[in-house]
């Protein structure tokens, strides 16, 4: 084979490299190669396959789907193994990467028609020569620039998002169904490029379809961050709610505080009296009408948000007569964005009221622990029994049946959306029949003033 053939057949199968990079780049915190070295070995071996790939279209004279097909196979099981998302992500991800690359070949036929019909061998290999080859490599240079934002940010963002999680499903339809129209419409002979308008219409044509793709991505993110934008002030909204029914607590206690401290004096009046003239008796019996009165007022920590949800989870809790212990050792400045922490305490113990509440009344309980666990670092544990069986999934979220969807699932996705922001961890357990979640979570901002 001469040198020429051989980088034709080279440059043919190279399109797939920087493609496994634009799938692989919208997942790269979903991927299981924990380490550096392995990823790299990864990329090494992805590399062999590649260059294996064209090996065996020029050894043995194949067509360019007989092998690129297989190839696809091969590289989707990669993907489906080493990619821990759903199904719908996996395929979108998978399958907009695919889309792209094989739009770059399909341009280059229209772009170099005319170099491309004076090709000798391509009735027999349909392989491009080298001049196109560069010209393909070139544009998929210039849709990774075009696409870059899209792959390292908006999707990512999008991944994270737990409202649109069925939605991917019939999107991931969208990328595949351009991937069989862009790949059925590569003229089977580069003189049929050339008919009549048919080529600069293409031409304008295909990046239109390219470009309207791209707005698509674009209004899809905007819309999902608008969600999540309403999702996050909604939070704030019920914080402040909660804050807001705290102060009047306050300021009833404070009231019955300012009578007490008013009507207190006429009490020293008669104990003065009692005392004085030696009726021991009746002033024993004027003391205990007063009993040991509790106060209406509990300081749960140093922070009045956490406070708040403290104060409305507690009621929450009383409600279905169930006990939940507090041990928040908090200042009065998070470390992390107050509303954010909120959300994820108060979605870890709704899981848990909801799971305890079907349980006898006598193992109704939850406990929670929070502490700063340096200047930049808090710790969070809510543990709660339950009755069952959890199996924990891959993700580490469970996923037994034997346990309602309801009880434990809905919000911890959100929790470790917030652990994943701030380069957390988040460990969940189910010894001894007691689910409990401990969350790490470091700063990422500023603590609110």
């Amino acid at each position: 084979m001469s040198e020429n053939l051989a980088a034709r057949y080279i440059l043919e199968f190279s399109v797939v490299l920087p493609g496994i990079a634009f799938a692989v780049l919208p997942v790269a915190e979903y991927l299981r190669l924990g380490s550096m070295r392995s990823r790299v070995l990864a990329g090494g071996l992805a590399v062999l396959f590649v260059f294996g790939g064209a090996f065996v279209r020029a050894e043995y004279s194949l067509p360019g789907i007989a092998v690129f097909a297989p190839m696809l196979v091969v590289l989707f099981a990669a993907y489906f193994l080493l990619v821990d998302a759903s199904m719908g992500r996996k395929l979108f991800c998978f399958f907009n990467a695919v889309m792209l690359c094989t739009f770059c070949p399909l341009y280059t036929m229209f772009i170099t028609a005319p170099l491309e019909a004076e090709n000798a061998i391509w009735e027999s290999s349909g392989l491009f020569t080298v001049k196109s080859g560069v010209v393909c490599l070139c544009l998929v240079v210039i849709v990774g620039a075009i696409f870059f934002r899209t792959l390292t940010v908006k999707l990512p963002m999008l991944m994270r998002q737990k409202y649109i999680g069925s939605v991917w499903d019939f999107l991931s339809l969208v990328p595949m169904l351009l991937t069989f129209l862009m790949w059925w419409s590569i003229p089977l002979h580069p003189d049929l490029a050339m008919v009549g308008r048919l080529r600069p219409a293409a031409l304008i044509f295909l990046w239109l379809i390219l470009m309207a793709i791209w707005l698509l991505d674009h209004v899809f993110w905007w819309v999902a961050a608008k969600l999540t934008e309403r999702s996050r002030l909604q939070q704030e909204n019920t914080l402040l709610m909660m804050e807001g029914k705290r102060y009047q607590e306050l300021r009833a206690y404070m009231d019955e505080t300012r009578a007490m401290r008013h009507d207190f004096r006429q009490h020293i009046l008669v104990i003065t009296h009692l005392a004085g003239t030696g009726k021991l008796t009746e002033l024993q019996s004027y003391l205990q009408q007063f009993g040991s009165p509790e106060s209406g007022y509990t300081g749960y920590c140093g922070n009045i948000a956490v406070d708040a949800v403290a104060s409305h989870y507690t009621a929450q809790a009383q409600s279905q007569t169930t006990r939940i212990e507090w041990h928040l050792n908090l200042p009065q400045d998070l470390p992390i964005n107050e509303s954010e922490y909120c959300a994820l305490l108060g979605n870890l113990i709704e899981n848990a009221l909801r799971a305890v509440k079907t349980l006898p009344e006598s193992r109704r309980r939850v406990k929670v622990i929070s502490s700063l666990l340096s200047e930049s670092i808090i710790g969070l544990s809510v543990e709660n029994p339950f009755s069952g069986t959890i199996t924990l999934g891959k993700n580490g979220l469970p996923v037994s049946d034997s346990v309602n969807e309801d009880e434990h699932g809905i919000g911890l996705m959100s929790v470790m959306n917030t652990v994943k922001r701030h380069d957390g961890s988040m460990n969940i357990t189910t010894e001894g029949n007691v689910f409990s979640v401990d969350v790490v979570l470091y700063a990422c901002i500023p603590p609110e003033r």
